[in-house]
């Protein structure tokens, strides 16, 4: 806990993160992501001012520990495991903590961190407008941080946050580094392998509706206040079959067109599942 009324706490919450910073080195990371479930269940359990402070200081020691082309990723979330308040629980506060440590220091986002249906590609666009944004954690969720797969449930948010992405990156104004692109989900009732090839697929799909998105009739109809032209141009974009388009880029670098067949025709489950010993299921709740 970074931001435990102890000091001892805080002090061995620090150290483990300065052991994470040592070790990504030894590996050749460049980032930091820290995550905490500090909060509390009830009101009064916690002073919020000084909590946040006690975190704040605690992330100063972390961030001067930081290599010279190291950054930190500081990730948000309304809730879990604390249920009635959380530390660090929105954008707004992890964006004052980014700015408050420095340069190096970035918001991270994660699509299942937020109260259902927050607009979330507005919360991009912003940190990407402020050159704040870290990078993603995606996976899909219908309450909460439900971890399912990316583009499962809200294909048509994963498309709005990559138009973000796309339209800030052909912006010569905007500041914001390339972000960071991670997979977080929890993969309980599918093949953990079919479910990250059916994310990845996902993510890409989006990628590439985006950039088909004709910017510069959107920004007539932005101009014009013509809300239904404006939408139709998103919409035109997102309902195009990029299929074809992400087959060949996977057949261009000796992919499979389609890994998802490959994958269970080549009969890798059924061999690893017979070379490894069975062991007890393990729990973790979600991150």
């Amino acid at each position: 806990s970074l931001s435990h009324v102890d000091p001892a706490v805080r002090k061995e919450a620090i150290r483990l993160n300065l052991e994470c910073i040592e070790t990504g080195r030894k590996l050749g990371a460049k980032a930091l992501s820290v995550w905490i479930g500090d909060g509390g269940n009830f009101p009064g359990q916690l002073d919020f001012r000084k909590s946040l402070e006690r975190y704040l200081e605690s992330m100063r020691e972390i961030y001067g520990a930081l290599p010279d082309d190291w950054k930190v990723f500081v990730e948000y979330k309304l809730f879990e495991p604390a249920m009635y308040s959380t530390v660090i629980n929105d954008w707004g506060t992890a964006y004052h903590v980014v700015k408050e440590l420095g340069p190096k220091a970035f918001c991270l986002v994660d699509l299942g961190h937020h109260a259902p249906n927050v607009n979330i590609e507005m919360i991009v666009a912003r940190l990407l407008q402020f050159g704040k944004l870290a990078g993603f954690h995606f996976n899909d969720s219908k309450y909460g941080d439900d971890d399912l797969d990316a583009g499962s449930l809200r294909p048509f948010q994963l498309f709005l946050v990559f138009h973000e992405l796309v339209s800030a990156a052909l912006d010569p104004a905007c500041p914001n580094p390339p972000p960071a692109y991670m997979i977080d989900q929890s993969h309980n009732v599918t093949d953990p392998m079919e479910s990250l090839m059916a994310s990845a697929e996902e993510i890409v799909r989006a990628y590439a509706q985006a950039v088909l998105v004709d910017r510069e009739q959107l920004a007539r109809y932005q101009g014009a206040n013509d809300a239904i032209m404006a939408l139709k141009t998103l919409k035109t974009a997102f309902t195009t079959d990029v299929a074809p388009i992400l087959q060949m880029a996977r057949y261009k670098v000796n992919g499979a067109i389609d890994p998802l067949a490959v994958y269970r025709a080549s009969g890798y489950r059924e061999k690893m599942a017979a070379e490894r010993p069975a062991q007890a299921s393990l729990l973790a709740g979600p991150v």
